[in-house]
């Protein structure tokens, strides 16, 4: 009865790559003894015992099978570990079962960390308090407090918290820090629902419904990113996406390979990290083209030139080169750690050119 049992559990055997059954090979190995063997449909190299156990998960994987309490942790620790894409891809077994659930954990990582990113951009980008007389010291340290928790919540308004607090400073002349914070709070959180409204009127708290005194205040935030960077920012992000799904357009990859479509899935979904250094350099490439170039809004065309009108450097240029390199980097690693497909190299160099293809043809008809 055990040995029937254990070949009922081998014929529902898959290939972790293509999924043809391979119950009876493994059977087969075991009566030989060999504890590793080929798919007959794909060729990939499979070790029995590892199958059988439904794959090894390293204990930082968001994907691994423990508790879910700690799960945006090993989100986090999983999104560290991307920085060694080989090594990362390395510790991924194919057998191991996916979670969609734990994936979107995993993108949400991403997209805290890039919040994080741009609040920490919005902070160093604000201007000083804008007062014609230096505020008393309470007040400047209300303004940084507020700009620090204005960027924490939406890094992308247009509005500045230093100038709404200064308008309830020449309101109530409240010299306290927490009290002008407190007041500030209303006209805050309508600027907050309202990031890229074309004004914004508070009213004199000091005075009553009869007695109603406003007073407008415009954007005046300085942006994240130049204009020309912030064009080209989805287009530097795009690549990153559309690679993993331009394998299904290479036919070395469902032909020969056989490879089933969620294992795409899971390079796309931890391929969402390639976006935190890609905007992480697109803001140092601010920093630079704002202290030493004279980089304003240009046209899409004029993107991918190595040199501006004026003969400078084009830093649009140079973040495209950083992207396809990355993507590349990123691709060849998943490809021949994770898929283990022949000539990962050349299949991930091709993926790349084709993404940056597509993302270019679909960034000039938007």
């Amino acid at each position: 009865m055990t040995h029937a049992a254990g070949n009922t559990a081998s014929s529902t055997l898959e290939c972790p790559r293509c999924g043809h059954l391979v119950g009876a090979m493994a059977d087969d190995a075991d009566r030989r003894g060999e504890t590793h063997g080929k798919c007959g449909e794909c060729g990939l190299d499979i070790e029995w015992g590892r199958i059988r156990s439904g794959g090894q998960a390293p204990s930082w994987l968001v994907e691994a099978r423990y508790s879910s309490r700690n799960i945006l942790h090993r989100a986090f620790g999983t999104l560290v570990r991307t920085a060694r894409p080989f090594r990362f891809w390395g510790s991924i077994d194919l057998a191991l079962p996916q979670s969609r659930r734990r994936q979107l954990v995993f993108i949400l990582a991403v997209l805290l960390t890039l919040h994080f990113m741009a609040s920490a951009q919005r902070v160093m980008r604000d201007d000083p308090l804008p007062l014609a007389v230096p505020p008393p010291a309470s007040v400047a340290r209300a303004a940084e407090i507020g700009r620090v928790l204005f960027a924490l919540a939406m890094p992308l308004s247009a509005f500045d918290a230093g100038s709404i607090i200064s308008v309830n400073f020449d309101f109530t002349l409240e010299a306290k820090t927490l009290p002008l914070l407190v007041q500030s709070t209303p006209a805050m959180l309508e600027a907050l629902a309202r990031p890229q409204a074309e004004s914004l009127a508070i009213s004199d708290p000091t005075h009553g419904p009869d007695w109603n005194v406003v007073k407008k205040i415009y954007p005046s935030a300085s942006p994240l990113l130049t204009p020309a960077l912030t064009g080209a920012l989805p287009f530097l992000l795009l690549p990153a996406l559309l690679a993993p799904l331009a394998l299904l357009l290479l036919p070395a990859s469902l032909r020969r390979a056989r490879i089933r479509p969620r294992h795409f899935l899971r390079i796309l979904a931890y391929g969402t990290a390639l976006a935190i250094p890609i905007f992480a350099a697109t803001i140092v490439a601010d920093q630079i083209a704002r202290r030493f170039l004279q980089v304003g809004g240009v046209e899409k065309r004029a993107y991918l030139y190595p040199f501006s009108a004026i003969g400078e450097v084009n830093p649009t240029f140079l973040l495209f080169v950083f992207t396809a390199v990355l993507t590349a980097v990123w691709l060849t690693a998943a490809c021949s750690r994770y898929l283990r497909i022949p000539h990962a190299c050349g299949v991930a160099v091709s993926c790349t050119a084709i993404s940056m293809l597509l993302a270019w043809v679909f960034f000039l008809l938007t």
